[in-house]
């Protein structure tokens, strides 16, 4: 690993665009999605609109609330009190609501009212499978019996055991196959003549970012390993990925130490991990132990969300509030206190170089329209 010449931004970049469909990467095809992920989020802050007025915890009469009192109306349970307020800082970041001294009020209320029959003309256009448009219609036919806890989301989204399908058709859309290919590019240039090529995957999933890589190496051998903290992604890759000669699937929680998991320091050349790294408990603990497993000159890659994408908000989002008797993510890091799960490039960046890494590049480029679902692959060097 010491002596490979990390590829570029520009040769990850087309790499990762070499994933896409031709008719996307040519005249105004990428053009597109900026709108279609502002309809996507519209539909879902409509939505949380629409509940806070149906709730009484905004009124026509635009009588000012504080958060703790919107809260209180709308029945949130505990658990889900650090989301309701990031729908409040989205909305006002939108300026359906205003903001002053710590008290709401409807700033606007849009004429139109997008629902959710729109959703799937707009995962459609960002690349998502049909069952990603049918569980987010799901999921906010009962939104405010989600966020009064009446019901799970796991209920929801789960409800026949397909765990895997919904957790991939969340993941299937243009922007992580972008990243996921991308990423593999990167992976594919440090596979040279020589000792085995050691890849640690963390928070593996549906596999996504497993297959991507696979298939860039095209059955190259490698001596790649697949975590997760379920048995039930390790078993379902270890299926998946039988025929493939030198992987090997076990569990791994990233939240303990790793040479208690049978991951040595300086035992591995590349650690990958797709949207996962947000789940630790303290973001600069957790690349201390990624750092500490990497040899000198290895590489992290990894994508994460850098933004919060408003449409995840009445989704995905209520997968991350913690059990009655634990903490938010991010308690005990740089996000206690913010109620926010995700920190954007700056800030990740910045707890990189702490831990001990160089970053290479992020992708993709702000001015570039994929960046709008604040998706973002970093590589970082270990020094």
């Amino acid at each position: 690993m010491k002596n490979l010449t990390p590829p570029t931004a520009n040769t990850v970049h087309e790499a990762g665009l070499a994933a896409l469909p031709a008719e996307l990467t040519v005249d105004s095809g990428l053009a597109q999605l900026p709108a279609a992920m502002q309809r996507l989020e519209f539909i879902s802050l409509r939505a949380i609109m629409e509940l806070l007025s149906s709730s009484g915890a905004l009124t026509p009469d635009n009588a000012v609330r504080s958060s703790d009192e919107i809260i209180n109306t709308l029945g949130a349970a505990c658990r889900h009190h650090w989301l309701v307020r990031r729908w409040l800082v989205a909305l006002v970041e939108r300026e359906f609501l205003k903001l002053s001294n710590g008290y709401y009020s409807w700033e606007q209320i849009p004429e139109s009212a997008a629902g959710a029959d729109k959703l799937p003309e707009a995962y459609d256009a960002l690349g998502f499978p049909p069952e990603m448009a049918q569980s987010h219609q799901k999921l906010l036919t009962h939104l405010a019996e989600l966020v009064r806890d009446q019901v799970s989301i796991n209920q929801l989204l789960f409800e026949n055991g397909e765990i895997l399908t919904a957790l991939a058709a969340y993941q299937n859309n243009w922007f992580t196959t972008y990243l996921n290919y991308a990423a593999a590019s990167i992976v594919k240039q440090a596979v040279k003549p020589g000792p085995m090529l050691r890849v640690l995957e963390l928070g593996g999933g549906a596999g996504l970012t497993t297959a991507a890589i696979l298939d860039t190496l095209a059955g190259r051998p490698i001596n790649y390993r697949f975590t997760d903290i379920s048995p039930l992604f390790t078993t379902a890759a270890q299926k998946k990925f039988r025929n493939h000669i030198g992987l090997r699937c076990s569990l791994l929680d990233i939240n303990a130490d790793f040479t208690a998991q049978s991951i040595p320091a300086a035992s591995t050349d590349i650690v990958v991990a797709g949207n996962v790294l947000h789940n630790a408990a303290h973001i600069g603990q957790n690349l201390q132990r990624i750092r500490r497993s990497l040899v000198t000159g290895g590489w992290l890659l990894f994508s994460e969300s850098t933004r919060e994408n408003h449409a995840m908000l009445t989704a995905m989002q209520f997968l991350l509030s913690p059990a009655e008797s634990e903490s938010l993510l991010g308690s005990e890091d740089r996000r206690g206190g913010t109620d926010q799960v995700f920190i954007d490039n700056t800030a990740w960046q910045e707890e990189l170089v702490v831990a001990g890494f160089e970053v290479k590049c992020f992708l993709p480029a702000s001015t570039s329209p994929l960046s709008v679902a604040g998706q973002t692959l970093f590589f970082a060097k270990a020094v």
